[in-house]
């Protein structure tokens, strides 16, 4: 596996230390709005699909900035991007104490959406650039722990501080802390450009990214592992903006103890599983170069079941052990899905692979879903709403495991399979 020349394991561990603190940041300033919900919908007096657009926002403008970012990850480097995308969302959270009208809070939560496009579109591609493929799913599992911890992190705070304070000094302690970690990721060093970065006229940025789109899009095993990360996004972003609302209607949990639940179920479980699943997806390579994509399907397949026991049983003894064991087996996912896209999409099409893998999961994942799932609420009720992630996950296992037989491949013409191969 060819590296990039900047990468030893010094370098490894304090950008993976550095990018992942920062990604914890990341979902913290993401889901605040979701675990201070009741709090806000009664200052501004919103309806559930009102609410729920507040989610829908974020994810439109984050999906529709991503393939700006990836295109010039890809050309011009990622650091700057990274940091000053950091600067723009962390900002763009603290502002939102003092927004007064719903407009307002929609386009802050639209800022916040283009500053995290850039650094989740760039980090994962940063860290492939200085990482060899034996290493990718497990760095990449630590890294994507921040997913669980950030968003339990974002339930801690609104349980408490929208419970003491209310919900607007959440948002402006929320945003400082990235402020200093986007200095740190600017004095990380840039990967060396490779052959294709170079400079290209403002005339030949879209026909170019289209091409790549398209080259890209007829790489099975990318075209279908996207669709199903796509299905389980429409379920974890639907659960994670609704959960708290959910269990105040359906289970009869206050605010703070909603929020306290899902700071611990998300904590443990959320942060177990993707380090788990970084490590089997590593560990496994050594049997098969299918592996991620078998611990991926699999722990979607067994998260269905729990997941219809988690909505609809109103037993605590039934409905908390299966939240438990359902956010486990979906936070399986985020490391070594991550791991298979930039393995097969080659050094030179990382960022952009990410990028096009951002846009499809959040175009039919968690930009509908909060909307979708507020809109059947109205209409019927809130347990029926959050019913669909059910259907959205049984169709993940179906484009998950039918790109078990294209993975090898892939991995083959992106000049990866030798050194999955010798893994050790």
């Amino acid at each position: 596996m060819k590296k990039t020349g900047i990468a030893d394991r010094p370098l490894e561990t304090r950008a993976l230390l550095i990018l992942t603190s920062l990604n914890l940041l990341d979902y913290l300033d993401r889901y605040l709005i979701a675990s201070l919900g009741s709090l806000v919908k009664a200052e501004m007096g919103l309806s559930d699909k009102a609410f729920g657009f507040l989610g829908t926002a974020f994810f439109l403008v984050y999906f529709l900035s991503s393939p700006v970012f990836g295109y010039l990850g890809d050309r011009f480097g990622r650091i700057r991007l990274m940091a000053g995308g950091a600067v723009l969302w962390s900002m763009a959270t603290s502002l939102t104490f003092w927004v007064t009208t719903y407009p307002t809070l929609v386009l802050a939560r639209g800022l916040v959406g283009v500053g995290e496009a850039s650094f989740g579109t760039l980090s994962p591609a940063y860290l492939a650039d200085i990482l060899p493929l034996g290493r990718r799913s497990r760095a990449l599992g630590i890294f994507y722990v921040a997913i669980p911890l950030g968003s339990a992190l974002a339930y801690l705070a609104g349980g408490f501080i929208g419970g003491h304070f209310g919900w607007r000094p959440a948002f402006l302690l929320g945003g400082l802390p990235g402020l200093l970690l986007a200095a740190a990721v600017f004095r990380l060093p840039a990967t060396p450009p490779l052959p294709s970065r170079r400079a290209a006229s403002a005339a030949d940025i879209g026909p170019r990214f289209l091409s790549s789109t398209r080259t890209l899009l007829k790489i099975p095993t990318l075209l279908r592992l996207t669709l199903g990360y796509g299905m389980i996004t429409f379920a974890l972003g639907g659960l994670a903006f609704w959960m708290p609302r959910y269990l105040e209607v359906a289970k009869g949990l206050t605010l703070t103890q909603a929020n306290y639940l899902l700071f611990g179920s998300v904590t443990v479980a959320g942060g177990l599983g993707t380090l788990a699943g970084g490590f089997l997806g590593d560990r496994l390579l050594r049997y098969t170069p299918r592996a991620p994509l078998w611990v991926s399907g699999l722990g979607v397949a067994l998260a269905v079941p729990l997941a219809g026991l988690t909505i609809f049983s109103r037993q605590p003894v039934l409905y908390v052990p299966a939240l438990v064991l359902s956010i486990f087996l979906l936070f399986l996912n985020p490391g070594v899905i991550t791991s298979v896209i930039v393995s097969i999409s080659g050094p030179v099409r990382r960022a952009r692979a990410v990028a096009l893998n951002i846009v499809v999961i959040h175009l039919v994942g968690d930009v509908p879903s909060p909307f979708l799932i507020g809109w059947a609420s109205d209409r019927f009720n809130l347990q029926w709403g959050v019913s669909l992630t059910i259907i959205a996950l049984a169709l993940a296992v179906v484009f998950i495991m039918s790109a078990l037989r294209h993975l090898v491949a892939d991995l083959a013409k992106a000049g990866e399979l030798e050194s999955a191969a010798h893994i050790k």
